[in-house]
């Protein structure tokens, strides 16, 4: 039986528990980076928010990827947080990332593992409070307007910014490979490239929504970046 690749559009250096889950399920696993991440050219801003998130100015830390924990450590960050600060993340993956590298594990997760179960659950919480919301450079606005709307006091910072690689890529994916692209900006790369491949997924709605706009929409889109969630998508109807 032919092994099926499952190409991933992101550095071997950011490997987690989607790529050891997949080679368990008896995938290959290879990497092909369309974009890299870099601290942001103006860290002014967050350094500021990482010694307010250090004096106890905010009663959350809200992250919403594991590229996110990495840089803010890069940044300076210790690693902790006063105790009368709570953490949230998005989901699983960056759960995972926060507690592999800083320890942290006592930590808010929405049921729905997405900027709308963030909203949809925090629109709950009954108090208002102040929120430091690191991001990427380039993140939609929607959970942080989304925030301020519910009335929480959000102070965003670029963490970290996403740029294309240089120069041609070592080898291209062919017809018999699944391609995964894991985010919108590595989506754009894609295209942009005019690069092809048998399958085609994304993760995550704002992903899927990317190739959408460009008019090459994914073949399947996970809710989240999960073996599972590949083989669900590439077996609809087991």
């Amino acid at each position: 039986m032919v092994r099926v690749r499952i190409v991933l559009t992101r550095s071997s250096t950011r490997s987690g528990r989607l790529e050891a889950g997949l080679a368990e399920a008896g995938f290959d696993v290879a990497h092909l980076p369309l974009t890299e991440q870099v601290l942001p050219e103006e860290t002014g801003p967050l350094t500021t928010a990482l010694l307010r998130l250090g004096a106890g100015e905010f009663q959350w830390l809200l992250l919403t990827s594991g590229n996110t924990v990495r840089f803010l450590l890069d940044a300076g960050w210790g690693g902790t947080v006063p105790a009368g600060t709570r953490i949230g993340v998005v989901g699983p993956g960056t759960a995972h990332t926060l507690a592999e590298l800083t320890g942290i594990t006592e930590r808010w997760m929405p049921q729905d593992h997405s900027a709308d179960g963030i909203l949809t659950e925090f629109a709950q919480t009954p108090e208002a409070a102040a929120l430091f919301l690191p991001q990427a450079a380039r993140a939609q606005p929607q959970l942080a307007e989304g925030l301020r709307s519910r009335g929480w006091d959000v102070t965003q910072a670029a963490a970290y910014d996403t740029v294309p690689v240089d120069g041609d890529l070592p080898w291209t994916p062919g017809p018999d490979d699944v391609v995964l692209l894991t985010a919108s900006s590595a989506a754009k790369e894609w295209h942009r490239r005019g690069l092809t491949a048998g399958t085609v997924l994304a993760i995550g709605e704002p992903t899927a929504r990317t190739l959408r706009d460009l008019r090459a929409p994914a073949d399947a889109v996970l809710p989240e970046p999960t073996a599972a969630g590949v083989l669900a998508a590439l077996n609809p109807r087991n």
